[in-house]
């Protein structure tokens, strides 16, 4: 059995998109063992642990690392570099003249219809970003972890005061208008709203309302943290009212 690895400094992919590249990965014949992860303490513990490898890697580095036959571990290496490397909207239409939308600015500017921005950047930016999209007036979803408490409560203030909701910090699960944001299920809309800190939790209760016949309206997600005193549920809260409203 061959070992093959990969890493990449200062690249960020979100967990959604290192699951798709590493699902591709495994599938290939001879391949036994594949991850596509950041480079997290307990990440780089767990490959070790695995027999993947060890890495001197940072947080905000990814790292690709697979076992298999020797010839499969070359073509899994090759393929992930490529998912990785290819730009977003890559396949698209060569045509098109309009340049790439490359901030939340250049979101609104084009659609000033837009109302929500999800964010999901390493977490030391995310309080940032965040904090852009609310002083464009728009609700916000952030999938990172690893922001601050601190940052966490003085984002959530703003957006009290300026009357829009932040979901998150670590908010991996959403239902906004019948769209499945994060790790959201496609479930049928119907008169029954959710909030929760919980995404499984929310996940788990938004297909069993399915399932039982019944739809939801909104599902709306508050990151694991919000109910902790230092932030004081300030996302429950304002989900409950704008469900109740």
């Amino acid at each position: 059995m061959s070992i093959g690895s990969r890493f990449y400094p200062n690249l960020y992919k979100d967990s959604v998109s290192l699951m798709t590249v590493s699902a591709q990965v495994t599938a290939i014949p001879g391949i036994e063992a594949a991850s596509v992860v950041m480079a997290s303490a307990t990440n780089v513990e767990n490959l070790a642990q695995a027999g993947l490898g060890t890495f001197e890697v940072r947080p905000n580095d990814l790292v690709v690392a697979v076992s298999g036959t020797e010839e499969a571990c070359e073509e899994a290496i090759a393929l992930a570099d490529k998912l990785l490397s290819a730009a977003p909207g890559d396949g698209g239409d060569e045509t098109a003249a309009a340049a790439p939308t490359t901030s939340i600015q250049m979101a609104v500017a084009k659609d000033p219809a837009l109302s929500l921005a999800l964010i999901s950047v390493p977490g030391d930016y995310a309080a940032a970003e965040a904090l852009k999209a609310l002083r464009l007036g728009l609700d916000v979803m952030i999938f990172s972890d690893n922001v601050t408490p601190a940052a966490e409560l003085a984002l959530k203030q703003y957006a009290r005061e300026a009357d829009l909701m932040v979901m998150g910090p670590d908010c991996g699960t959403s239902i906004v208008n019948g769209i499945p944001l994060g790790f959201a299920n496609v479930v049928r809309r119907g008169p029954i709203g959710v909030v929760g800190a919980s995404g499984t939790g929310t996940q788990e209760v938004t297909v069993r309302i399915h399932q039982n016949g019944s739809g939801v309206s909104q599902a709306l997600g508050t990151g694991g943290h919000d109910l902790a005193d230092a932030i004081g549920g300030i996302s429950m809260l304002h989900g409950l009212a704008a469900l109740d409203g």
